[in-house]
């Protein structure tokens, strides 16, 4: 087991190595709200996701607790920092929405064109992927299994989850969004037929019930899995059973909305990341320790948006249990929670390229795993 609260100590530590890092140089700068440490981060943290408020978003919003506000207009949520993950002059932070709250525009075409973000959510494969127009790298997993997954009607499908095969033989459409590596991954690999892919999927139930589920659809097992089974009216005007499969199980294993910078940015940032990867590593293993407070928050930001994406309180209580079920909230192989294991990342890599390859898409060949992602600013004693 390791620790579940960073001491006053151990963030002292931290804030001594950012003006270590920072050389005194700017003798004006100021200082962090806690009172201490160089002010080597920018006042106002902004955080670009990838989806709508979510369980999976969990350990970000820890970073502003209940004291933050909703802007429907602009699906943000943003607020003072709390107290203890304040660390190198962080006053503020915002949380960005993602998926069409940005017109499903890819979050690293995002962070190229908007500064003011500091961190977005990217799975190690797009990192990979967008490598020829835009770099960027991942510093800190937010979660160790990525939770999206496949879900079919098991009235209409006879598909067998340990079996990826199956999913090619049900000769059913398989609805996704656009641009997934995994869909290609599973045409390359000859688990499913090509004529199978429908990169139509908005994140909606609207075609799930329109057409009597009657294809095979992505989702997260943390939100669909419980909302087409216990909220969504959609066989015979009522909920239904779904079967599925995660897609890490399947053998398709990137780490999911890595927390990830510009990779040109990561000198400039690096007195910064030195302090707050830590924090974000920290603020996931305590949220996750007692995850409902934050959960509650996520509740209350999507009921601001008010649009087709809700979550509930019964709906995150399932969530929670499969965080630890299914280890979607472990540490890594070391009892590090946060950091990336190298091998797992390097098998990635080694499936991908040649995908890319045969796919005719162009990235940059010089990308090595150690541009992908980095442990350089994770502090190991940090886990669950």
């Amino acid at each position: 087991m390791k620790h579940t609260k960073m001491t006053s100590s151990a963030i002292a530590a931290l804030l001594a190595l950012a003006a270590v890092a920072c050389g005194g140089d700017d003798g004006d700068s100021a200082t962090a709200p806690s009172g201490g440490g160089e002010a080597v981060c920018p006042s106002n943290l902004v955080i670009q996701t990838d989806w709508w408020p979510e369980i999976e978003h969990g350990g970000t919003y820890q970073l502003i607790g209940a004291g933050g506000t909703s802007d429907p207009s602009l699906f943000t949520y943003s607020g003072p920092v709390e107290p203890e993950y304040a660390v190198g002059g962080i006053e503020t932070v915002e949380i960005r929405a993602g998926g069409d709250a940005i017109e499903f525009q890819p979050v690293v075409s995002v962070m190229q064109t908007d500064r003011d973000i500091t961190l977005g959510y990217v799975n190690t494969d797009d990192v990979i992927q967008s490598s020829a127009t835009v770099r960027v790298t991942g510093v800190a997993a937010t979660l160790e299994i990525n939770p999206q997954y496949l879900q079919w009607d098991p009235t209409q499908f006879d598909i067998d989850p340990t079996d990826p095969a199956s999913l090619g033989a049900s000769g059913a459409r398989i609805l996704h969004f656009p641009g997934t590596t995994y869909t290609d991954w599973l045409i390359g690999k000859g688990y499913i037929n090509a004529s199978q892919s429908d990169p139509n999927y908005g994140g909606a139930p609207t075609d799930w019930i329109a057409d009597g589920a009657n294809f095979i659809q992505q989702g997260f097992v943390t939100n669909e899995r419980y909302k087409y089974q216990n909220l969504i009216e959609w066989k015979d005007g009522a909920p239904a059973p779904i079967d599925y499969v995660l897609i890490h199980d399947l053998g398709w294993q990137p780490y999911p909305a890595m927390y990830s910078v510009l990779t040109e940015r990561i000198d400039e940032l690096s007195p910064c990341l030195e302090v707050l990867v830590p924090v974000l590593q920290q603020a996931w293993v305590d949220y996750l320790a007692n995850p409902t407070p934050t959960g509650d928050v996520i509740i209350g930001v999507t009921e601001a948006y008010n649009n087709y994406w809700s979550v509930t309180a019964d709906l995150n209580a399932a969530g929670f249990e499969l965080f630890d079920e299914i280890g979607i909230g472990s540490n890594g192989p070391d009892g590090t929670y946060g950091n990336f294991d190298l091998d797992r990342v390097q098998g990635l890599y080694d499936e991908l390229l040649p995908l890319l390859d045969d796919l005719g898409i162009e990235y940059d060949s010089s990308i090595t795993v150690d541009g992908v992602v980095t442990n350089r600013f994770i502090d190991s004693s940090i886990g669950r």
